[in-house]
């Protein structure tokens, strides 16, 4: 699926949110500190759920600051690929936002369910990129610049 949104943020805050958020999420899962560096095609880490004892392996396919981020989620239930292509227009950041959700085959629903299914998802979908972009505003909002003595 895919959804294209324009958001009110600049490209670099967003990539550094992404970033980030990724850098947390794999000190979390690994225990390893990694650098935005480290972030590129093939690097891949796996998150474990004690509550459920599952397992969930992340693996980012394709990475470019300031164009676009690809990454690809399975666990045993499925598989997910998710994409964030990026272009700024006018001060604000146009996202094109794709999710793929294997287990999710328009075949396997009757018609009503599909459209059910595919508003929940795009409803989904929306909410991430604005939620995004409240973090940003937020981390924006309350950022104080440091005072350096001279």
């Amino acid at each position: 699926m895919k959804l294209t949104r324009i958001l009110k943020v600049t490209e670099t805050e967003f990539y550094d949110f992404l970033e980030n958020d990724l850098l947390n999420n794999i000190y979390q899962c690994t225990n390893k500190k990694l650098s935005s560096k480290d972030i590129k095609k093939g690097l891949r880490y796996t998150k474990h759920d004690e509550s459920v004892y599952s397992r969930i392996d992340i693996s980012i396919l394709d990475y470019k600051r300031g164009e676009f981020y690809k990454s690809e989620i399975k666990s045993i239930a499925d598989r997910i690929t998710i994409s964030f292509e990026t272009e700024v227009i006018d001060n604000e950041l146009k996202i094109v936002f794709n999710q793929h959700i294997e287990g999710f085959e328009s075949k396997k629903h009757n018609k009503f369910m599909r459209m059910f299914s595919e508003a929940v998802y795009y409803g989904r979908m929306t909410d991430t990129l604005y939620d995004i972009q409240k973090k940003i505003v937020t981390n924006r909002e309350n950022f104080i610049e440091p005072i350096f003595p001279n």
